[in-house]
Protein backbone atom coordinates (compact mmCIF):
# COMPACT_ATOMS: atom_id res chain seq x y z
CA UNK A 1 0.00 0.00 0.00
CA UNK A 2 2.04 2.76 -0.91
CA UNK A 3 2.22 5.80 -2.92
CA UNK A 4 2.21 5.29 -6.61
CA UNK A 5 2.18 7.94 -9.45
CA UNK A 6 1.65 5.58 -12.34
CA UNK A 7 -1.52 4.22 -10.55
CA UNK A 8 -2.91 7.44 -9.86
CA UNK A 9 -2.95 9.23 -12.87
CA UNK A 10 -4.58 6.21 -14.83
CA UNK A 11 -7.21 6.54 -12.33
CA UNK A 12 -7.10 10.26 -13.48
CA UNK A 13 -10.20 11.18 -16.53
CA UNK A 14 -7.90 12.80 -19.08
CA UNK A 15 -10.77 15.32 -20.33
CA UNK A 16 -11.11 16.93 -17.05
CA UNK A 17 -7.03 17.23 -16.63
CA UNK A 18 -7.25 18.69 -19.81
CA UNK A 19 -10.28 20.76 -18.99
CA UNK A 20 -8.31 22.21 -16.14
CA UNK A 21 -5.16 23.45 -17.71
CA UNK A 22 -7.07 25.11 -20.34
CA UNK A 23 -9.22 26.94 -17.74
CA UNK A 24 -5.78 27.99 -16.00
CA UNK A 25 -4.05 28.67 -18.82
CA UNK A 26 -7.07 31.25 -19.92
CA UNK A 27 -7.07 32.90 -16.31
CA UNK A 28 -3.28 33.28 -16.51
CA UNK A 29 -3.83 34.69 -19.70
CA UNK A 30 -6.68 37.00 -18.54
CA UNK A 31 -4.69 38.16 -15.22
CA UNK A 32 -1.40 38.67 -17.55
CA UNK A 33 -2.81 40.47 -20.13
CA UNK A 34 -4.86 42.38 -17.85
CA UNK A 35 -1.96 43.88 -15.56
CA UNK A 36 0.34 44.21 -19.19
CA UNK A 37 -2.84 46.47 -20.32
CA UNK A 38 -2.98 48.61 -16.65
CA UNK A 39 0.90 49.30 -17.35
CA UNK A 40 0.44 50.13 -20.76
CA UNK A 41 -2.97 52.86 -19.66
CA UNK A 42 -0.29 54.07 -16.40
CA UNK A 43 2.26 54.73 -19.05
CA UNK A 44 0.74 56.60 -21.67
CA UNK A 45 -1.30 58.64 -19.16
CA UNK A 46 2.60 59.49 -17.85
CA UNK A 47 3.59 60.50 -21.75
CA UNK A 48 0.57 62.55 -21.78
CA UNK A 49 1.02 64.47 -18.51
CA UNK A 50 3.58 67.28 -18.98
CA UNK A 51 6.88 66.96 -17.07
CA UNK A 52 7.39 69.24 -13.54
CA UNK A 53 9.38 71.54 -15.82
CA UNK A 54 7.14 72.23 -18.89
CA UNK A 55 4.66 74.05 -15.68
CA UNK A 56 4.80 77.78 -15.77
CA UNK A 57 6.91 79.25 -12.60
CA UNK A 58 3.75 81.96 -12.11
CA UNK A 59 0.86 80.32 -12.69
CA UNK A 60 -0.96 84.04 -12.28
CA UNK A 61 0.72 85.74 -14.96
CA UNK A 62 2.04 88.87 -13.83
CA UNK A 63 4.29 91.98 -14.78
CA UNK A 64 6.82 91.00 -12.08
CA UNK A 65 10.14 90.58 -12.63
CA UNK A 66 11.55 87.09 -13.05
CA UNK A 67 14.54 86.68 -10.70
CA UNK A 68 14.68 88.57 -7.34
CA UNK A 69 17.86 90.40 -8.46
CA UNK A 70 15.41 92.09 -10.67
CA UNK A 71 12.81 93.78 -7.88
CA UNK A 72 14.06 97.26 -7.29
CA UNK A 73 13.36 96.89 -3.39
CA UNK A 74 15.46 98.72 -0.53
CA UNK A 75 19.02 99.87 -0.59
CA UNK A 76 22.53 98.37 -1.46
CA UNK A 77 22.99 96.14 2.14
CA UNK A 78 26.84 98.12 2.19
CA UNK A 79 24.84 101.68 2.23
CA UNK A 80 21.99 100.06 4.92
CA UNK A 81 24.32 98.81 7.21
CA UNK A 82 25.96 101.97 8.00
CA UNK A 83 22.49 103.33 9.12
CA UNK A 84 21.18 102.57 12.86
CA UNK A 85 18.09 101.43 11.36
CA UNK A 86 17.51 97.44 11.36
CA UNK A 87 17.83 96.02 8.01
CA UNK A 88 15.49 92.91 6.80
CA UNK A 89 17.86 90.88 4.64
CA UNK A 90 17.27 88.49 2.01
CA UNK A 91 19.70 86.12 0.87
CA UNK A 92 18.70 84.85 -1.89
CA UNK A 93 20.13 83.01 -5.48
CA UNK A 94 17.91 83.96 -8.98
CA UNK A 95 17.68 80.17 -9.45
CA UNK A 96 16.21 79.66 -6.40
CA UNK A 97 12.14 78.87 -7.14
CA UNK A 98 11.56 79.81 -3.50
CA UNK A 99 13.23 82.90 -3.39
CA UNK A 100 11.24 83.90 -6.64
CA UNK A 101 7.84 82.83 -4.75
CA UNK A 102 8.82 84.82 -2.12
CA UNK A 103 9.69 88.20 -4.03
CA UNK A 104 5.78 89.48 -4.24
CA UNK A 105 5.55 89.03 -0.21
CA UNK A 106 8.84 90.67 0.36
CA UNK A 107 8.02 93.86 -2.60
CA UNK A 108 5.04 94.21 -0.03
CA UNK A 109 6.64 94.12 3.08
CA UNK A 110 8.82 96.90 2.04
CA UNK A 111 6.24 98.72 1.05
CA UNK A 112 4.62 98.96 4.29
CA UNK A 113 7.52 98.86 7.06
CA UNK A 114 9.65 101.24 4.89
CA UNK A 115 9.40 103.78 8.13
CA UNK A 116 10.73 101.28 10.60
CA UNK A 117 12.63 99.15 8.55
CA UNK A 118 15.55 99.38 5.79
CA UNK A 119 15.28 96.49 3.29
CA UNK A 120 18.67 94.99 1.83
CA UNK A 121 18.92 92.22 -1.02
CA UNK A 122 22.01 90.00 -0.68
CA UNK A 123 22.69 87.85 -3.72
CA UNK A 124 24.54 84.66 -2.07
CA UNK A 125 26.72 84.27 -5.18
CA UNK A 126 27.95 87.90 -4.88
CA UNK A 127 31.76 87.51 -3.83
CA UNK A 128 31.59 90.94 -2.06
CA UNK A 129 29.34 89.48 0.47
CA UNK A 130 30.76 86.21 1.60
CA UNK A 131 31.13 87.37 5.10
CA UNK A 132 28.05 88.96 5.64
CA UNK A 133 26.36 85.35 4.50
CA UNK A 134 29.24 83.45 6.62
CA UNK A 135 28.05 85.04 10.08
CA UNK A 136 24.52 84.20 9.07
CA UNK A 137 25.42 80.57 8.92
CA UNK A 138 22.93 80.19 6.10
CA UNK A 139 21.32 76.60 5.62
CA UNK A 140 18.75 77.18 2.53
CA UNK A 141 17.58 80.06 0.30
CA UNK A 142 15.50 82.15 0.85
CA UNK A 143 16.79 83.30 4.79
CA UNK A 144 15.62 86.21 5.86
CA UNK A 145 17.72 87.59 9.04
CA UNK A 146 16.74 91.44 11.16
CA UNK A 147 20.20 92.89 11.07
CA UNK A 148 20.04 95.45 13.50
CA UNK A 149 23.73 97.73 13.49
CA UNK A 150 22.46 99.70 16.21
CA UNK A 151 22.41 96.58 18.90
CA UNK A 152 24.94 95.22 17.16
CA UNK A 153 22.30 91.89 17.00
CA UNK A 154 20.65 89.34 13.91
CA UNK A 155 17.64 87.61 14.51
CA UNK A 156 16.54 84.81 11.88
CA UNK A 157 12.65 84.99 11.13
CA UNK A 158 11.84 81.20 10.57
CA UNK A 159 10.75 79.94 6.73
CA UNK A 160 7.70 78.81 8.21
CA UNK A 161 6.44 82.73 8.98
CA UNK A 162 7.62 83.50 5.36
CA UNK A 163 4.48 81.92 3.43
CA UNK A 164 2.12 85.00 3.59
CA UNK A 165 2.89 88.97 4.16
CA UNK A 166 0.13 88.80 7.53
CA UNK A 167 2.75 85.89 9.27
CA UNK A 168 5.98 87.88 8.24
CA UNK A 169 4.10 91.14 9.73
CA UNK A 170 3.61 89.73 13.02
CA UNK A 171 7.09 89.12 13.46
CA UNK A 172 7.83 92.56 12.26
CA UNK A 173 5.51 93.74 14.36
CA UNK A 174 7.06 92.21 17.71
CA UNK A 175 10.59 92.99 16.39
CA UNK A 176 9.21 96.51 15.95
CA UNK A 177 7.75 96.11 19.86
CA UNK A 178 11.15 95.01 21.19
CA UNK A 179 13.39 97.64 19.55
CA UNK A 180 11.24 100.29 20.88
CA UNK A 181 11.55 98.60 24.04
CA UNK A 182 15.16 99.01 23.86
CA UNK A 183 15.23 102.18 22.66
CA UNK A 184 13.23 103.98 25.87
CA UNK A 185 15.69 102.14 28.18
CA UNK A 186 18.62 102.85 26.26
CA UNK A 187 18.06 106.47 25.70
Amino acid sequence: MGFNIKEKLEKVNKRNVLIFVLVFLVAAICVLGGIEYYQYKELKAQKEQPAYDDYPMDLKQTDEPKKPSEYKIGMPYDKAIKQNKPILTLFYADWCHYCIKFMPTYKQISEKYSDSLNFAKVNVEDTKYEDVINSVGLTGYPTVVIIDPKYDNKVLISNAFLGSAEDLSKELDRYIRIRKILDSKKG
